[in-house]
């Protein structure tokens, strides 16, 4: 994906979080609308797969494409699709800024948390989005929106602040800025874009304390950091978490988090 973050590191744990994920992925088939047979799809930053094999799977005459540039995510996605017995679909390493796709070439693109997220120059990502769809041609992404609807990444974040290495420090910064109101649509609108945006809200529950802090313990959140954090941060971070995510607990001991995103679609 182009970042600071080392996503070859982090593909393993991904398929754990995703189903907290799935209904951004339904929300952002339901923008882009059905595909007819034989259309081409480009998945950005595609991680693990999706939502490009979700969307193979809904409408199977699509020719499915998805791209990443964390070497390890493409072979887990690979796997994913001969698994699920989608060979339609095809992944490759690739730069979201330079895609190595044709111009004009493509029916379709989307993303989920990739694009317009994590690079220094998001700029270039919504340029390459336009240069690839035909005429006509449409799209779907999901982004972020701000950090604090992203709960438990921001509390962990406001436990680690003072720990953060300054590469992944500068990172997060950007996903806070690029998540200003109307930045992104600025940016695809620039492009050539006609842009809708909404922001899209989910909940993920958690049955008790343990549940939720044995899925923030993981290498997708606490990866970039792990070698800094000693028995005694750890617990600092644990307990920062739960106190700032305890209004969400209900008297049963279970926790419902309201997340939100952005889901931004349109065509060319």
């Amino acid at each position: 994906m182009g970042t600071d973050f080392d996503f070859d590191e982090l593909a393993a744990s991904f398929d754990r979080i995703l189903p907290t994920w799935q209904p951004v992925t339904d929300r952002i088939g339901e923008r882009l609308g059905p595909l007819a047979p034989g259309a081409s799809v480009l998945d950005i930053a595609c991680g693990t797969g999706e939502p490009g094999l979700t969307l193979r799977e809904r409408d199977p005459g699509i020719r499915l494409l998805g791209v990443d540039a964390a070497d390890t995510m493409v072979a887990a996605a690979a796997r994913k699709a001969v698994a699920r017995g989608l060979d339609g679909a095809r992944f490759a390493s690739m730069d979201s800024r330079k895609l190595d796709v044709e111009d004009g070439s493509v029916d379709a693109v989307v993303s989920r948390f990739g694009v317009l997220s994590f690079v220094p120059d998001p700029r270039a990502e919504a340029r390459e989005v336009a240069r690839v769809l035909r005429p006509g041609g449409t799209f779907a992404i999901a982004a972020w929106a701000a950090p604090t609807e992203n709960l438990i990444s921001y509390a962990l974040v406001t436990g680690l602040r003072e720990w953060l290495p300054p590469a992944i420090d500068a990172a997060l910064r950007r996903q806070e800025q690029y998540a200003m109101p109307g930045r992104r649509e600025a940016w695809l609108r620039d492009a050539g874009l006609t842009v809708n945006g909404e922001t899209f809200g989910w909940p993920v529950e958690f049955a008790d304390r343990d549940a939720l802090w044995d899925f923030a313990d993981d290498p997708v959140f606490l990866g970039p950091v792990a070698g800094h954090l000693d028995a005694e941060r750890l617990a600092h971070v644990r307990e920062v978490l739960l106190d700032l995510l305890d209004d969400y607990r209900g008297a049963d001991g279970s926790y419902v988090l309201p997340y939100a995103c952005r889901i931004l679609w349109g065509a060319r």
